[in-house]
């Protein structure tokens, strides 16, 4: 569930756009990678912008290109917050201004720039009800939702989101999304990789560098949008490992199962994030030094 604006510039001489035309020197952006990660780089792809005092959803440019003149396409995600919706009739209002254009499309339907303050509350309502209404939207009362956040992933409790909606608490919303991605950490997805020896054999690779806060799983995650290269579909697989990554000395000093990892870095005792993460403050090379020395079998041995 979204909502998609499209404008048309009208020009006989067709203007592109800039980044700047974009962000107006408030807002900040960027690429994201095929993990829905927020690279921080713009190039050409789905360009996300957002709030950088209040990070939420964002909203989305698809595709984003440097020589963007005919027709753009944003779009704004359900369950985005007060200052996501803000953030995407302000910028459709200035696209509308730099290609003095009279009209955008929402849905189909044209609207004039007076529209964009009436559209824009309606849809902080439309938000805040699909929030309240959340368990019979996903036909689930279930434990957790996958919210694609400006940032990265965000693997919410249902019952935090409905709990805001009945409240109608915007701000509380608003706060709850911007913690959850505004700290300086990396946020750790895993890299797929298939058995030199057995083949068929799909494994995922955790890397853990010294010295990084990481925004680390409970437990592995299949990224969302990971599928098999073979068959097309989601992707399955049972082994994991994670690598020891030295900064001092440039080098993988051990590779270790996902459970011998998570024991030595007592991932149980850190802060949680999500439901699905917790904050691993920085490993100290010595720290990282002993994990390595500790005799712990390379789960990939063999495969």
């Amino acid at each position: 569930m979204s909502v998609e604006v499209v404008i048309k510039n009208k020009q006989l001489i067709k203007k592109p756009l800039t980044l700047q035309d974009i962000t107006m020197g408030k807002y900040a952006c960027g690429t994201s990678d095929q993990y829905m990660r927020n690279t921080g780089e713009v190039k050409e792809g789905d360009l996300i912008v957002y709030n950088p005092k209040k990070i939420g959803r964002g909203i989305g440019i698809l595709p984003w290109k440097s020589d963007l003149k005919t027709e753009i396409t944003l779009l704004a995600n359900s369950f985005s917050t007060r200052y996501d919706f803000e953030l995407f009739y302000d910028v459709i209002g200035n696209i509308m201004r730099v290609w003095k254009t009279k009209h955008f499309e929402q849905e189909g339907i044209k609207y004039s720039a007076d529209d964009l303050g009436r559209l824009c509350e309606e849809q902080k309502s439309a938000s805040l009800d699909f929030m309240a209404d959340i368990e019979n939207i996903l036909k689930d009362d279930g434990h957790e939702i996958t919210i694609f956040g400006a940032m990265f992933p965000l693997y919410v409790e249902t019952r935090i989101i409905k709990r805001l909606g009945i409240a109608r608490d915007e701000e509380e919303y608003a706060d709850y999304l911007h913690s959850l991605q505004c700290m300086d950490a990396y946020y750790a997805i895993p890299l797929f990789y298939n058995g030199k020896v057995k083949t068929d054999t799909i494994f995922g690779n955790y890397a853990i560098t010294s010295g990084t806060d990481t925004i680390f799983p409970v437990k592995p995650i299949v990224p969302p949008f990971a599928n098999d290269p073979k068959t097309g579909k989601p992707l399955e697989c049972s082994l994991y490992a994670v690598s020891l990554y030295s900064y001092a000395k440039k080098k993988m000093l051990a590779r270790v199962s996902f459970d011998d990892f998570c024991k030595m870095a007592d991932i149980e005792n850190c802060e949680k994030h999500d439901r699905m993460h917790v904050i691993l403050k920085g490993i100290s090379e010595e720290r990282l030094e002993e994990m390595a020395a500790a005799g712990c079998a390379d789960p990939l041995e063999g495969i």
